[in-house]
Order: structure tokens, then C-alpha cells, then sequence
């Protein structure tokens, strides 16, 4: 075996290396790896495995009592529901045989802090629905600049005779998920997703509508097979406007009809029931519900950024083992092949970096043509074909003198026939509002113009209109 074969041998065991590590989702592997399950109700933040619960922005752990209902929407800053949730799990009594493994959170949130819309792509595939969704945001939620972090479960295999169903997708601020990822940081606490509480049970019936009510919003969800078919949302307070209520009432009466069983959700007792009976026990949940969070569960850009620096450094370190074998066997020449490649990818950064200030007045070249049109669509006097046009009128007279001011012309000159000479300027069709300037005397005209072609008063009108 020659070097050039032991070195074709490396490319090839580098590259099935590095693929195979690539193949897993990050998203995925983070939440595999979720072993605190949060959730926000109302005022407070309770811990499902255990069912203990604490006051957001306050220290103390409580025991739920069984039964009771809380107020008060959840509105505190991610600072705030980070505090709380250190607290919550400080706490000796939530930790119970997991002392030693670090908190990966799912954190789960009030439908209410969600964008629910219904989604309809006939005919696009599986894989392409979320690409889709994230193109067409703007017109999904044209009144939303900011960008927006995107959950949807799509069915892999729908059944032709069924037809299309639809689907809903929810919606969270990029910036409001980053910055609850941010804050349980800086409490030593890794939040790895976020996703709206009623979707965790989606998957729990075939077919099952889930009443979600807290004290001040309700949000209705139509779930079959684990999807969220339809999601309908309301604050409380609009259901008071009788015409509202009437509409809600009977757009909630076609979901309940096509669901096969009603569940309702009033308080975080009711959340609990539901996960324990789910489950059968607190320490399975990751299990149980695996499906839900990879389809509604919205992954941080900060914890994906963790996963794959772990990725990277697994890479580097079988890519290492690899190399140290077939070193062993010619170590000089795949030294030689590696110092060049470092080389050129040293080379490749060098040139990228000195590229960048070429791309960036490229992009503000783009952007100033596209948005400065006051350059671009500056009238065009075209002076050479309007002196050509003009000295094929006037021939065979004399034009003494010639003024050009913004599309407006004013000649003077002498010609046999000077009330021929207008009526010829008239009918050319380069030129308009023809007129004498002032009397003529004998043979000596003065005439007014405008070319057809150029019209500075619009241009003035559009580009720097005068303010009323």
C-alpha cells in the first residue's frame, strides 16, 4: 500500500467521521437530553415531576394545594421567571435522585405569549412546510417586523383518502426566546426549549379538544394524532362584548363537535393530573411526551449553539483518534498534507476578511439603488436627439440663441414663416406646450417649448414633495 492510498484512506475515514456525527438534529439531541420539566400558570411556576410550586419573584417553595386556582396572567421578565425557576429548583425536594446531573429546562408558557396561525401548503412536502412558513412570515404576520422562532408538527405520511388537513403553527419572538435562555443562564440553568403548555398533551388522544383557561385568556386547541389541527385564542375579557361571545361560542361549537372527547384545563392541578396519568410515575416525562416536544418545542439559537460546539469537539476528537492511527504508519507526509491545509484555510480567512469590506459596500451599493430612486429616475434631458430634432424644425432658418432649464426650452432665431415654424414644432412629437414667448417682428421669433420626455415638476412631486 503506497502513501497516496493510505492518504486516500484517511479523506474517506475523516469524511464518514464527520458525517456521521452531522446526521443527528441538534434540536433533537437537547431535547433528549430535557430532565426539568416547568411550567407557568397564572402567578406560578410549578415543577411537574414533583408538582411543587413557587411564586414568580418569590423565593419561597410551597406545597400545591389541591384544588385551588390562581390569578394573574404571567407577564414577568424572563429576570424574573429565571429567579423564580433557581429558586424552585434549589430546592432539595425537586432534585430528589438527579443531584448530580445538571438542569436541561423545558420551559412551558401560556398559550396567550404564543402566535397561533392556521397553516394551508396543499401539495408541499413534509420536509418543505417549515422552510415554507419562515419565507412566507412577513405575510403570515405582516404586523410583525421582528424575527419570530416557528413550532409546527407536520404529518410525514397523511393519508391520500383523508385529504390535506390543516395544521397550526405557533410563533414566539426570537428575541423573548433568547432572552429566557439568556436569564436562566446567568443562574446556571440551561434552557433548552420552549413551547406552549396545552401542545404538550397533544399527543395524549386520537382526537381530543383541549380546553386551556387560566384566570384572564382561554385558548381552545383541536388535536388528532398529536397534531394541532386548529387553535383558537381569547381574552377573557372580550367574551363580556355580548357579539364577541356569540362568535366565540359558535366557532368553539364546530371544534367540540369534531373532537371525540373534551379536555379541560382550569388550573395546574388539572396540568399534573394529566402528566401523572400520561406517565404513571414523575421521572418519565422525557419519554412520554418525546413526540410533542420535537414537533412544538422552539429550541434557543444559544442552546443550539451549545449542542454543536459539543458536536464540534466530538468531531475533533475521533478525527484526532483517526489521524494518530494512520500516522502510525507514515507520519511525514500526512504532517506535510495537514500544514497545507491549514494553510489554506488560513489562506481562505485572509481572503474572506479582506473581502468583507468589499461585500459590505456592495450590500450598501444594493440598498441605495433600491431605495434612492431620486438618482436613478432623474429626468433625462436626452440633449443631442432634442437639438437633432430641433435643427430639423428650424432648418432651413436661423436659431439665434437656445436656453435648456429642466425639460423647458426657449428659442429665438429667424425664419420666413415663423407661424409655420410653431405649427411644425406642434405636430413633432417630441414637443409640447409650443407657444410664442412674445410677438414676432418681421422674420425674428421667440418661442416657448417643454419636451415630451421630461417632466421635472412630477419628478419634484414624487421624490420631494413640499410639506402642507
Amino acid at each position: 500500500m503506497g502513501l497516496s492510498d493510505i492518504g486516500e484512506q484517511l479523506r474517506q475515514l475523516l469524511s464518514s467521521a464527520g458525517h456521521s456525527l452531522n446526521t443527528t438534529d441538534p434540536g433533537a439531541a437537547l431535547l433528549r437530553r430535557v430532565n426539568v420539566f416547568l411550567m407557568v400558570f397564572d402567578d406560578r411556576l410549578y415543577h411537574l415531576e414533583s408538582g411543587r410550586w413557587t411564586e414568580l419573584g418569590a423565593p419561597a417553595v410551597k406545597e400545591t394545594p389541591a384544588g385551588q386556582d390562581t390569578s394573574a396572567v404571567h407577564k414577568d421578565s424572563p429576570a424574573r421567571l429565571a429567579t423564580a425557576a433557581a429558586s424552585l429548583l434549589g430546592d432539595p425536594g425537586s432534585r430528589k435522585d438527579r443531584k448530580n446531573l445538571p438542569h436541561n429546562v423545558l420551559l412551558l408558557l401560556p398559550p396567550a405569549e404564543f402566535l397561533a396561525t392556521p397553516v394551508e401548503l396543499p401539495g408541499v412536502a413534509s420536509k418543505a412546510v417549515r422552510p415554507a412558513l419562515q419565507l412566507q412570515a412577513d405575510s403570515l404576520l405582516p404586523g410583525y417586523d421582528d424575527a419570530l422562532s416557528l413550532a409546527v408538527n407536520v404529518e410525514e405520511k397523511p393519508d391520500p383518502a383523508a385529504g390535506a388537513e390543516p395544521l397550526t403553527a405557533f410563533w414566539l419572538p426570537t428575541m423573548t426566546l433568547n432572552a429566557l435562555h439568556e436569564a436562566f443562564a446567568d443562574h446556571a440553568l440551561f434552557l433548552a426549549a420552549v413551547m406552549p403548555r396545552p401542545a404538550l398533551l397533544a399527543g395524549q388522544w386520537d382526537a381530543a379538544l383541549i380546553d386551556d383557561r387560566d384566570s384572564q385568556y382561554q385558548a381552545l386547541l383541536s388535536c388528532r394524532h398529536g397534531i394541532v389541527r386548529q387553535c383558537l385564542q381569547t381574552s377573557l375579557t372580550d367574551l363580556d362584548v355580548q357579539v364577541f361571545n356569540e362568535q366565540w361560542q359558535a366557532e368553539t361549537a364546530a371544534m367540540t363537535a369534531s373532537a371525540s372527547e373534551a379536555v379541560t384545563l382550569r388550573s395546574a392541578d388539572d396540568y399534573l393530573h394529566a402528566v401523572r396519568q400520561q406517565t404513571g410515575g414523575a421521572h418519565h416525562l422525557t419519554t412520554a411526551y418525546a413526540a410533542a416536544m420535537r414537533a412544538y418545542a422552539m429550541v434557543p439559537a444559544a442552546a443550539l449553539a451549545a449542542r454543536h460546539q459539543f458536536d464540534k469537539g466530538k468531531r475533533l476528537w475521533l478525527a484526532a483518534a483517526v489521524l494518530a492511527a494512520v500516522t502510525a504508519v507514515a507520519a511525514l507526509p500526512f504532517l506535510v498534507q495537514s500544514v497545507q491545509l491549514r494553510s489554506l484555510d488560513n489562506t481562505l480567512a485572509e481572503q474572506q476578511q479582506l473581502a468583507a469590506p468589499a461585500r459590505d459596500d456592495q450590500l450598501a451599493v444594493r440598498d441605495f439603488e433600491s431605495h434612492w430612486g431620486v438618482l436613478t429616475e432623474f429626468p433625462d434631458q436626452d440633449v443631442p436627439a432634442m437639438l437633432l430634432a430641433l435643427q430639423a424644425e428650424v432648418n432651413p432658418g436661423v436659431l439665434t440663441s437656445l436656453e435648456l432649464d429642466e425639460g423647458y426650452i426657449s428659442i429665438e432665431g429667424e425664419s420666413d414663416d415663423p407661424q409655420g415654424l410653431l405649427q411644425q414644432l406642434e405636430m413633432n412629437p417630441m414637443f409640447t406646450e409650443v407657444d410664442f414667448a412674445r410677438a414676432t417682428s418681421n422674420n425674428r421669433y421667440y418661442i416657448d417649448l417643454r419636451l415630451t420626455t421630461v417632466n421635472f415638476p412630477a419628478y419634484q412631486e414624487w421624490y420631494f414633495p413640499e410639506d402642507d
